[in-house]
């Protein structure tokens, strides 16, 4: 049996990740942070989607330590980016192609209820992709954070809130 690093789409991405990550450094989204509580609470209660996806982003890596965050839709478009350590067209088109190589690992094994993969960047930081579905529409959210810091809880909340946002037309 192949190992999934022997994947070649796994290795293209952790290249063109470590490529990207080369000069990572941490920007605050000043417009959001500065709008932003720490509450829960809306920008306003006029907020369009993207803000408030944006905003979810926003309270899941504070609440969860995590460095930044993307949500992309199936085709790789990005919906909301927190805290971005690259252009966000290249992070979400990257987010899709983890998406996809998720996919094929499900097949690769059997498992068809596959949605989570986890990347070590170094030995300090990871990226964790989780595929969750709203009206039988994939979206992957992918965040950024430290290796010892455990995503689950905070990203199945953050999923619950997100796919709620998305629901809202």
């Amino acid at each position: 049996m192949r190992k999934l690093w022997d994947s070649s789409e796994i290795q293209e991405a952790a290249v063109l990740f470590k490529d990207l990550l080369k000069d990572f450094s941490m920007p605050r989204s000043a417009a959001i942070t500065d709008l932003y509580t720490g509450t829960g609470e809306k920008v306003s209660p006029h907020a369009y989607r993207g803000d408030l996806l944006e905003e979810a982003l926003v309270s899941m890596c504070r609440r969860g330590d995590f460095t930044g965050s993307v949500l992309a839709d199936n085709n790789g478009l990005p919906l909301a980016i927190y805290n971005s350590p690259m252009e966000t067209d290249a992070l979400a088109a990257f987010t899709s192609i983890l998406g996809r190589s998720l996919e094929e690992t499900g097949r690769l094994f059997d498992q068809s209820d596959a949605n989570n993969i986890s990347i070590d960047i170094n030995y300090m930081d990871k990226v964790v992709l989780r595929k969750f579905l709203v009206n039988n529409e994939p979206y992957f959210l992918m965040i950024i954070s430290p290796q010892e810091v455990d995503v689950r809880a905070e990203l199945e909340l953050s999923i619950n809130h997100i796919s709620a946002i998305l629901k809202e037309k």
